[in-house]
């Protein structure tokens, strides 16, 4: 069985798979981090998007876009579609 997810463990699965899309710059990342701090163009961006709506079955808006500037967003706003997808 799948563990739930929680704050932590998405906020690692994103900053990994910004590591993967930077095809793993020399970057340290944390939730506190901007998208742009690890050099993430919008079509990098955009490749992003897609794998975490793949990984975690959510859908994620183009207003949702607005309020995010860095990866801790990213991730209370992934973890808050997998609470209201269940």
């Amino acid at each position: 069985m799948t563990q739930p997810a929680t704050l932590e463990t998405v906020t690692q699965d994103i900053i990994d798979l910004v590591l993967a899309e930077t095809d793993g710059a020399a970057v340290t990342l944390t939730a506190a981090s901007g998208l742009q701090d690890a050099g993430m163009d919008s079509a990098r961006v955009l490749s992003l998007v897609f794998r975490i709506e793949a990984r975690y079955d959510i859908e994620l808006d183009a207003e949702d876009g607005d309020d995010l500037s860095t990866v801790g967003d990213l991730a209370r706003l992934v973890l808050r579609r997998i609470q209201e997808r269940t």
